[in-house]
């Protein structure tokens, strides 16, 4: 429950997404829970290290004439095909940097895309952090800290991850109860945990 695979076509794109999910830090996670909605608070450093940008947004589950929509495939992509894979940039809506392009996810159940609502600059991430922390700690909001922001996303994903490991889905466990062969063997170099 709650395993999220990236499937990266380049060793140098693989790298930035383990160096991310390594260094991200979450500050702060939501302190009640909201049926199919997670908030969240991203922040990082510019590529070049002189500014740092935070974005405010939300994963909200999708769904279809009110009803939660889910990937319905559960497996190694390896094995069933690639129907279970959807790009970042359609989960980050559009959001992304041309580093992250190519980018794969897979397992993302619920389909929760990813929107932001305001995004902010400030001159350093001491003073980003600062002012993050000040406005939304105490709040019902992740706050998130990633090491580079372009990569945003792939910290949301982390964060994403650990709520599934810790309450993991309802619909999604029953699912995986009737499955047969529930150790999926995920291994590199085709992709990998989030963890």
């Amino acid at each position: 429950m709650g395993k999220v695979k990236i499937v990266a076509a380049k060793e140098k794109l693989w790298k930035k997404v383990e160096e991310t999910v390594e260094k991200t830090v979450i500050h702060q996670r939501q302190m009640e829970l909201v049926p199919n909605r997670w908030d969240f608070a991203v922040f990082g450093p510019s590529t070049d290290g002189k500014k740092a940008v935070l974005r405010v947004g939300v994963a909200e589950q999708s769904l279809i004439h009110k009803a939660p929509a889910y990937i319905a495939t559960v497996g190694d992509p390896d094995r069933v095909g690639s129907s279970g894979m959807i790009s970042i940039e359609e989960l980050a809506g559009g959001d992304i940097s041309d580093e992250l392009k190519g980018l794969e996810v897979y397992h993302v159940s619920p389909l929760r895309p990813l929107s932001i609502s305001r995004k902010v600059e400030a001159e350093s991430i001491d003073k980003m952090r600062d002012e993050a922390l000040s406005e939304l700690e105490g709040q019902n909001i992740a706050i998130i800290e990633t090491p580079d922001e372009t990569a945003w996303s792939v910290s949301v994903l982390r964060y994403l991850n650990e709520c599934d490991e810790m309450f993991p889905d309802p619909v999604m466990s029953i699912i995986r109860s009737k499955m047969t062969d529930t150790e999926i063997d995920f291994r590199r170099p085709h992709g990998g945990l989030l963890h």
